[in-house]
């Protein structure tokens, strides 16, 4: 009997997957892209055999979107979300539970470390092209392996939170989940006019027709005829092939390490090589459970270390372990978060700082809103507008004006916020200041007239 209760939730999402589908065109948009490059998978989720991972769910409801309005998606969003969670949890229970899924984490962590090397390399490719290379095409393989390091990140965080969710309390070391079928995770581009219109381009382009940016260091954009990122991941889990949000935009330079600032002391030091040295003896071994509970410690160390871990991770060749222990301190409370982003500023690392800030808007308005004001009280503003920017970008105008009524420091934070969205665009600035009218903000703090 309650397998069948089980079960009746896998279907009654399966269902629901079904009319969202019957509104779509199966040759437009990222339905079309799924129903090409993997129709197995999404025929398996269709018939409740499978159960997508959120991202296709959320590529589905911005082609929704664009062909029935933002309405329409809203309200199916809000219902899908719902049925996504129980049938994930019912399917979960249904196939194995928690061990399961662990085994799905550990093959997805092995994939985002590949997808992490492969970009790398192609942004390394990029960078030393001569002027004979097809840059154009480099930089189209470039968007998609940014985007499967960016799925893998997404999904290693779903799984992390159906474990913890089965366990109960911590088991998935503070994973976080978007607030709503809207929250952070919903960058993707709704693909109105199909996938021959779409051109990859980064978080703060995902809305509205700005620039590539993740292009900003190749000479010309690539052509428009790209395939979306998202053509080389399909619908279904069961596959190994876990994909859900656009790639990060790089900053203008990483750095090379915390050599600016002053050796840790010996104590600390040597804790450090000890724990990456261990993480290397597991990666030998192929204990991925293991050398992820070694990253997870290494993320809650004091923030001061951080630089020094990610160096180590580089040196010893474990430089895709990097991207993990970021999204593990992306998973921090606000104080530590500030504290880890200032650390990797201090040292140079400009890259890991400003993917751990963006990665850290999954996460309630009020927690990014106190991790603003701590980095802003630490002396580095340029990271609070960093962190308010992805924010902007990543969530819509009425989530962001929300910061407003979740701070003591209206006065402190708002005109950062404004600083950030205009940063971003002024299309983003004027619908903040709008969403700030509307949720009662007055015209002195908002600073216009």
């Amino acid at each position: 009997m309650a397998e069948a209760r089980l079960r009746d939730s896998v279907d009654g999402f399966a269902y629901f997957l079904g009319e969202l589908t019957a509104a779509l065109d199966p040759a437009e948009g990222w339905y079309g892209v799924f129903a090409q490059r993997d129709p197995e998978g999404l025929r398996a989720c269709l018939e409740g055999r499978e159960v997508p991972p959120w991202d296709v769910v959320e590529s589905l409801l911005h082609d929704l979107a664009g062909r029935h309005g933002e309405q329409a998606a809203a309200e199916a969003g809000a219902r899908a979300r719902q049925l996504h969670g129980t049938a994930m949890a019912a399917y979960d229970a249904l196939t194995g539970g928690p061990e399961v899924v662990r085994e799905r984490l550990d093959a997805m962590l092995g994939e985002l470390r590949h997808a992490t090397d492969r970009e790398r390399d192609l942004r390394a490719a990029l960078e030393q092209a001569d002027p004979a290379t097809d840059t154009a095409a480099l930089s189209g393989e470039l968007a998609w392996a940014a985007d499967d390091v960016a799925r893998a990140q997404a999904r290693v965080r779903e799984l992390r939170q159906r474990i913890a969710e089965q366990e109960g309390g911590e088991g998935a070391e503070g994973a976080v989940v978007p607030e709503s079928a809207e929250g952070a995770l919903a960058p993707h581009a709704p693909l109105v006019g199909g996938p021959a219109a779409y051109v990859p381009v980064a978080e703060d382009a995902v809305y509205e027709p700005d620039p590539p940016a993740a292009y900003e260091f190749v000479a010309e954009p690539p052509e428009a005829e790209q395939e979306p990122p998202a053509a080389r991941r399909g619908a279904g889990e069961g596959d190994g092939r876990e994909s859900a949000k656009q790639g990060e935009r790089p900053a203008a330079g990483s750095g090379s390490g915390p050599s600016s600032l002053p050796p840790l002391p010996p104590q600390a030091r040597q804790a450090v090589t000890s724990a990456v040295t261990h993480l290397a003896e597991l990666r030998a071994a192929e204990r991925g459970g293991e050398a992820h509970a070694v990253l997870c410690a290494a993320a809650r160390r004091p923030a001061e270390e951080l630089p020094y871990i990610a160096e180590e991770l580089e040196r010893s060749g474990l430089a895709a372990d990097v991207s993990t222990l970021l999204w593990e301190v992306a998973c921090l409370p606000p104080e530590p978060l500030a504290a880890a982003a200032g650390a990797l500023a201090a040292a140079g690392r400009v890259q890991d700082c400003v993917s751990l800030l963006r990665q850290g808007v999954a996460r309630p308005v009020g927690e990014v809103g106190d991790a603003a004001l701590a980095l802003r009280a630490a002396g580095r503003t340029a990271e609070a507008r960093e962190l308010l920017a992805a924010m902007v970008r990543a969530r819509t105008a009425a989530e962001a004006a929300g910061l407003a009524g979740t701070t003591d420091a209206p006065e402190v934070l708002l005109p950062l916020l404004l600083e950030a969205a205009d940063s971003v665009s002024e299309h983003r600035r004027r619908d903040l200041v709008h969403a700030l009218r509307t949720a009662g903000v007055s015209d002195r703090l908002i600073g216009v007239r």
